[in-house]
């Protein structure tokens, strides 16, 4: 018998790349989506959640350590995944403005996401560094906001402090604190909410 504690955790889960893993995780996020459509995250369970996916609940934990913890890894990719702007828009951008307009189309996406979803991403951001949630859409927005940094630099964009992590730390942290006004606030406006983030950003900001 191996002497290593047991692995518990998305971050010791079983390898996500495999693909018993990854039909695993299809079946428990559809199960979760399918959950939400009829009761909020917090009245969610792992033996109902498992039930619908048609998983033991061993394997649910050797994904996740709970509910909360499955739903800001799933959420926090969605956002992450509204923010991608394709290679061909990129490349096809006549200048910085152009390619600016591009990130702002991808930034309204995510708000009208969080606005579908808003009772879900109240609670995640209410859930502090337990679920882990804002640190990993964070992290997700740190990395977006990098290589927009980097793409509008190359389209000609003045980048004051590019060589530093400051530009895309400074745009990230605040996106995400946006984030979580608009989704623990009432407002419904989508193209309001968007023009107001949009004018907080860093004057170098292509406009």
């Amino acid at each position: 018998m191996s002497g290593s504690p047991p692995r518990r955790g998305s971050a010791l889960a079983a390898d996500r790349a495999e693909p018993r893993a990854v039909r695993t995780r299809e079946r428990v996020v559809r199960a979760l989506f399918d959950a939400l459509a009829a009761a909020p995250l917090e009245e969610l369970t792992v033996a109902r959640l498992c039930r619908d996916a048609g998983v033991h609940r061993v394997t649910f934990y050797g994904h996740w350590p709970d509910i909360r913890t499955l739903a800001a890894d799933v959420f926090a990719e969605e956002v992450d995944r509204l923010a991608r702007v394709p290679e061909d828009v990129i490349s096809e951008a006549a200048g910085p403005a152009e390619l600016a307009a591009a990130y702002e189309r991808a930034l309204r996406d995510q708000l009208r996401e969080i606005l579908e979803r808003r009772d879900v991403y109240r609670t995640l951001f209410a859930s502090g560094s337990d679920a882990g949630f804002r640190r990993r859409l964070l992290a997700a927005q740190q990395e977006r906001a990098e290589a927009a940094v980097t793409q509008l630099a190359r389209a000609g964009a003045e980048v004051p402090g590019r060589a530093s992590a400051y530009p895309a730390a400074f745009i990230a942290g605040g996106v995400v604190a946006a984030f979580e006004a608009w989704a623990v606030g009432g407002a419904t406006g989508v193209e309001a909410a968007a023009r107001a983030i949009t004018a907080q950003l860093p004057g170098w900001w292509p406009r």
